[in-house]
């Protein structure tokens, strides 16, 4: 089962704009920054800072690698169980993620038109976006490997946008 947090994250990861930003977790989701007035004061207030929404990304990112992790190593994705309901359920939801973390990976390239200031900020943006690029070949590579079926695994493993 794909958690509703990371999927909720993912969904708003992928919905920042140039320019745009995200503020500090609530319940472990991630906001839209919606007000400009204060921003700047209400960022310092709640020490949302820069480096608080990059480390609040890495976590989104680490959770979405945890949770292919454990859907990969599910008994279901055993070459036995392909002709299973259980089967098609997994793939569905690794479906899914891998949708919704590549979409994410979209927003968080909106991010560098916000920093482009900051050349640390957008070294971090950069090796986030290589960790995502990464999951999505690791996992197409293993679910090819394995022999399940891919469907639209390729697309979002090959895109570099």
């Amino acid at each position: 089962m794909l958690p509703d947090k990371l999927l909720i994250n993912l969904r708003i990861l992928s919905k920042i704009q140039k320019n745009g930003r995200i503020t500090k977790s609530t319940d472990g989701i991630i906001n839209l920054e919606q007000y400009v007035l204060y921003k700047g004061l209400k960022r310092f207030i709640y020490n949302d800072s820069r480096r608080q929404s990059l480390f609040e990304i890495n976590s989104i990112i680490d959770e979405s690698e945890q949770t292919f992790t454990h859907l990969m190593n599910n008994k279901y994705m055993n070459p036995s169980y392909h002709n299973t309901t259980e089967y098609l359920k997994n793939m569905e939801i690794i479906n899914l993620l891998l949708k919704e973390l590549s979409e994410a990976k979209i927003g968080i390239e909106n991010l560098k038109f916000t920093y482009k200031n900051d050349q640390n900020i957008i070294s971090q943006i950069d090796i986030a976006i290589i960790k995502i690029n990464s999951i999505l070949k690791n996992i197409s590579f293993e679910l090819e490997k394995n022999g399940n079926n891919v469907i639209q695994m390729n697309k979002y493993a090959d895109d570099e946008n």
